[in-house]
């Protein structure tokens, strides 16, 4: 038979033709190997045929080449999509970049919503007068479910004395039916003398859990516009009344001090609009002025209090006389007038505005005419009432 003549192009279709011969050895102890040998078979001094050379050379070119070479490739197909992953990422940031502020609104909404069934908001005094009827209103405070905040509620009624007023709501009113919890002034005999209210408990009737927030339950009562000054407190007819904490107490001065207000959500589907002080914060505690309230009016309070206002929205705040001022919205905020969240927040700032004494609010700015039952384009006055319950 004759001999096969070998060369390089014979040797390396032989190999291809070759099964494929899989190693458990990795690739780079395989790749020393081969070298280790070449070097060997040099360092012993023994020639090599002169066909042997070249076809060893191809031999470990193609081991190597069909070790490395298919994971070279697989990575780089891997680098050339997370660079296009990488690309679409870059391009993604930068639309989200274009568009912050109206996510954060958003999100905002989507965290504090379940769209409430009943709103609860202020009134005003000249929707009072309407339809030849004459009308009154009235407000009492309740506790929420977790006695951390006093919840005002207001109600319209027949003109009559307040605290005449204060003591048929009490009775009518059934709290749990707004998510709220009772009042301690449901255990109470009210009476009044002249700019004094006098309250008389059973002996032990007040929690401890509720003494805290004694002081702004009957502030938000009996203060409201002045209504009354001062509560003496009675305990079954004699003076004083013996608290869990603050032991034996004999009156108490009224004043409901400036502060921002926040939305409460009931665990049923009711809305409220409720102050800071209202989870019994003191008025050095408080912003001073109005401007200041409006400042903190986007941040997060706790007592189960959300805000309303965007984070970091600004607000142009001008006194135009003792009782009046005028509030200017950012050019890059728009209002809708279908959007109750945003009647809300026109709500919390009227309500934070007039608890600093300012009885007309102009608002500037807000690119409508209209929203709620307020007309953008004039000064807002007589917001009175807050957290108005209509009886079904």
């Amino acid at each position: 038979m004759e001999p096969i003549k070998w060369n390089d192009e014979n040797i390396e279709q032989h190999l291809k033709s070759l099964p494929p011969i899989k190693d458990r050895r990795s690739k780079q102890e395989l790749y020393l190997k081969v070298q280790a040998k070449v070097h060997y078979k040099d360092n012993k001094g023994k020639r090599l045929p002169t066909w042997s050379l070249p076809a060893l050379a191809t031999a470990c070119a193609l081991v190597i080449f069909g070790v490395f070479v298919p994971d070279l490739i697989k990575n780089g197909g891997k680098m050339e999509q997370n660079k296009m992953a990488l690309e679409a990422d870059k391009g993604s940031k930068g639309m989200d970049a274009a568009s912050t502020a109206t996510d954060e609104r958003v999100s905002q909404k989507a965290e504090n919503k379940v769209v409430p069934v009943a709103y609860h908001g202020p009134i005003q005094e000249s929707s009072l007068d309407g339809g030849g009827v004459d009308q009154d209103w009235v407000t009492v405070g309740y506790l929420d479910e977790q006695a951390q905040l006093v919840v005002p509620v207001s109600f319209v009624t027949d003109p009559d004395h307040y605290l005449t007023k204060v003591n048929d709501q009490i009775k009518k009113f059934d709290p749990k039916a707004a998510g709220l919890s009772g009042s301690p002034l449901q255990r109470a005999k009210i009476t009044e003398e002249e700019e004094t209210v006098f309250i008389d408990w059973p002996a032990g009737s007040i929690y401890e859990a509720e003494e805290s927030l004694l002081k702004p339950l009957m502030a938000l009562t009996f203060a409201n516009e002045n209504q009354k000054y001062k509560v003496v407190f009675r305990s079954d007819g004699k003076e004083g009344y013996e608290f869990p904490r603050m032991g034996l107490l004999n009156s108490l001065d009224l004043e409901v001090p400036g502060a921002p207000h926040f939305r409460y959500d009931a665990p049923t589907t009711d809305a409220f609009i409720v102050s800071l002080f209202s989870a019994g914060l003191e008025g050095d505690e408080l912003p001073g002025e109005l401007k200041g309230a409006l400042d903190v009016m986007d941040e997060e309070q706790g007592y189960g209090l959300k805000p309303l206002l965007p984070k970091d929205l600004e607000f142009g705040v001008k006194e135009i006389a003792d009782d009046s001022v005028e509030i200017t919205f950012p050019d890059t905020f728009k209002l809708s007038h279908e959007d109750t969240e945003d009647l809300m927040m026109i709500d919390a700032i009227l309500l934070t505005a007039e608890s600093y004494g300012y009885e007309s609010i102009m608002f500037k700015n807000t690119n409508l005419d209209s929203i709620g039952p307020y007309q953008l384009n004039e000064p807002i006055e007589g917001i009175t009432g807050q957290n108005v319950y209509h009886y079904q």
